[in-house]
């Protein structure tokens, strides 16, 4: 007996592939905060703290959506990685770290020298993108006063940073 095959789930992949070659990468305007901070949400990550006048960042968009987004604050050389979040219906298509990729261009050309971050759930992806672990007690001083550190995220989460590399001019 010839086993059957189904289409559906190779057109789903062919219909995500499609829609990838569709996706611009922005900085967001003021109008998009609050889609950026319903993105959020939709991730389960904090939103109510974001004020596109105090952090930076970049967005990814498909057809007029926004399907991801990711941001950082600013500290002198120091930076908070934060709300790297795709929709659920655009994971696993490298966007996520397109994303990531982007927002340490930025962030090095803007002369910060070191992200850090922290997490309840993604450690596992940002160990993959290079990141390392770090006590909470050897984050710098304007990092551990940021909100997140201090109300948004539980001490249990994990602290994580990773190095810089300086851009050539």
């Amino acid at each position: 007996m010839r086993p059957t095959f189904s289409a559906e789930p190779y057109q789903q992949k062919k219909m995500k592939y499609i829609q990838t070659k569709n996706i611009h990468f922005r900085i967001p305007e003021e109008k998009d905060t609050e889609l950026i901070q319903h993105l959020l949400s939709e991730c389960n990550l904090p939103y109510q703290d974001i004020d596109l006048a105090k952090q930076y960042f970049i967005v990814a968009e498909n057809e007029g959506k926004i399907i991801g987004c990711c941001g950082f604050e600013a500290y002198g050389e120091n930076g908070l990685f934060r709300s790297l979040a795709v929709d659920t219906n655009y994971r696993n298509l490298r966007i996520g770290r397109l994303l990531t990729d982007k927002i340490t261009n930025f962030a090095s050309e803007m002369g910060i020298r070191a992200f850090y971050l922290l997490t309840t759930t993604a450690g596992s992806y940002f160990i993959k993108q290079g990141w390392n672990e770090t006590d909470r007690m050897d984050v710098p001083m304007e990092i551990s006063r940021t909100t997140e550190f201090l109300i948004i995220c539980p001490a249990t989460a994990t602290c994580m940073m990773c190095h810089l590399e300086p851009v050539s001019k």
